[in-house]
């Protein structure tokens, strides 16, 4: 008898298919990009008509920050006049290397005209980057356009978005930094990029720091658990390190400490956080926090007021948290009754907009699940209705005839006049004290004293080199009107301007010579 052994054979496979490639990222994205391509046309539209004309000229803060540039390519250092670290030099330095790029100083009909266009770019940097947060906190698209819409079109916005403020980039890189740390891959690398995003803004404007918990926060949220205590590792660890370079430089040219003879960071540290006098609580209507508030809705009341209201909104929605986390942070901030900048505003106005746009979305996806079906089509079309109405009927017409009002107003038209008079009747080598948005021009034209009316009295250094004599130095004084309270801390300005006659007057720009 015969065994038969039988051996189990393999199946014989079929040769593997190639796999299809992969599909490029851009086409992945394309819906996305087709709506976000026309939103940031629009945006570079609205914010960039009438770019040099309105905001006029209100806060010499703008000429501050492109002088400051200036210097950087001019003669190589952080300030045209002794740098004391009122703020990390990072802003600046990017106003110096689009400057540079571009020729702008030499190009521009204002040297203000260049920071401006640097804004512009911030604006529209932050509205892609808003864009894309929105999406990675699960927006859909229509209400992450919604975000952008808001964001960039609101009359309030677009006022602080032109101005050359520190704060415009600082939200730029805490926007990065935002997206970064919601990034879907939850990798350490997206930790690490939100780090350094996050020391960029506060290397631009230090006291956004205030928005590092909701920062970590969302870190937390989109990080493994298995991997969080890395991930936050790599993000605490880098940004420490790059935030250090500011106190480093600092120490390096032995100005981290108060001492006898120069300028510090740490004096500087102090002044801003409790020198300066205090503009009341939010909660005080006689305050001028209170005041400054009330100016911003003014301007446009449907973008901060809806995004407070909707705070708790943020709170309660897990993914929307940071976010309310983000701008309840900046609301309790006004609250304590601290010195409140000028252009404080700036930073609410994206996490206003992501909660007006985060809270539609929610609305849409309850309503969807609540009635599944042709009733739930049935809600969403009525909701999707009633929220188109009230933008025709309230915001739209609202936010039109300001824009309209605003495209018509040549704001530095008085400053460039009497720019353009003290370049043709005024000597070189004059002693001119002014703004710094006419200061820059000035030097520009081949002035080689003019003096920044805020260093008279207050810079040694100004006043033994280009000030002597005190009033008898100044020839000219080319400004607004100031305050008397303004005055009183500048006695040798004061009195300059009780020892001279009005040249000239454009508007509300006073040209003096003065006799002393």
């Amino acid at each position: 008898m015969t065994a038969v052994l039988e051996v189990e054979r393999s199946p014989v496979r079929a040769p593997l298919e190639p796999s299809p490639p992969r599909e490029p990222r851009w086409r992945y994205h394309r819906r996305s990009l087709l709506i976000l391509g026309p939103l940031l046309l629009v945006a570079g539209l609205v914010n960039g008509w009438n770019l040099h004309g309105w905001p006029g000229r209100i806060n010499d803060d703008e000429g501050t920050y492109v002088n400051q540039a200036w210097a950087m390519l001019d003669h190589g250092a952080l300030s045209h006049y002794t740098y004391w670290y009122d703020h990390p030099f990072l802003g600046w330095a990017i106003i110096a290397g689009y400057a540079g790029l571009t020729d702008g100083f030499d190009r521009a009909p204002s040297a203000v005209m260049v920071g401006r266009e640097v804004m512009l770019i911030a604006a529209l940097v932050s509205c892609a980057l808003l864009f894309l947060l929105a999406r990675r906190l699960r927006l859909n698209r229509g209400w992450a356009a919604v975000a952008v819409a808001l964001f960039a079109l609101s009359p309030l916005a677009v006022y602080f978005h032109r101005m050359v403020f520190l704060d415009n980039l600082a939200t730029m890189f805490v926007l990065a930094a935002l997206a970064a740390a919601a990034s879907p891959r939850r990798s350490v690398a997206a930790a690490l990029w939100s780090a350094v995003w996050f020391a960029s803004a506060a290397l631009c404007k230090e006291t956004i720091v205030i928005l590092l918990p909701a920062l970590v926060w969302l870190l937390v949220q989109h990080t493994d658990r298995r991997t969080r205590v890395w991930n936050l590792g790599v993000f605490f660890v880098s940004f420490a390190v790059l935030v250090a370079s500011y106190p480093v430089f600092a120490l390096l040219k032995n100005e981290l400490l108060p001492g006898e003879g120069h300028v510090s960071l740490s004096w500087a540290l102090w002044w801003q956080l409790f020198g300066r006098t205090g503009s009341g609580s939010l909660l005080d209507p006689s305050s001028g926090t209170f005041s400054l508030a009330t100016s911003w809705t003014d301007l446009d009341p449907w973008l901060l007021l809806p995004g407070v209201l909707l705070v708790p909104v943020g709170l309660a929605v897990a993914r929307l948290r940071p976010i309310g986390i983000a701008l309840l942070i900046q609301v309790v901030m006004m609250c304590r009754g601290g010195y409140m900048p000028f252009a404080y505003v700036i930073a609410l106005l994206p996490f206003a907009a992501l909660l007006i746009a985060g809270t539609g979305d929610l609305l849409w996806r309850r309503l969807g699940s609540w009635r599944p079906g042709l009733g739930g089509r049935s809600w969403r079309l009525a909701f999707a209705g009633a929220a188109a109405l009230v933008a025709a009927v309230l915001v739209v017409p609202a936010w039109t005839s300001t824009m309209i009002g605003q495209s018509r107003v040549d704001g530095s038209a008085d400053s460039r006049a009497a720019t353009r008079w003290v370049v043709e009747h005024v000597p070189r080598d004059a002693v001119v004290v002014t703004d710094d948005y006419i200061w820059m021009d000035l030097k520009l034209a081949g002035f080689t004293r003019p003096v920044w009316l805020w260093k008279v009295d207050t810079d040694p250094e100004v006043m033994e080199t280009m000030l002597p004599a005190g009033v008898a130095s100044i020839d000219y004084v080319v400004m607004a009107d100031q305050a008397d309270s303004t005055l009183a801390s500048l006695p040798t300005l004061r009195t300059g301007i009780t020892q001279s006659t009005v040249v000239a007057r454009f508007g509300e720009i006073v040209v003096r010579q003065v006799y002393a």
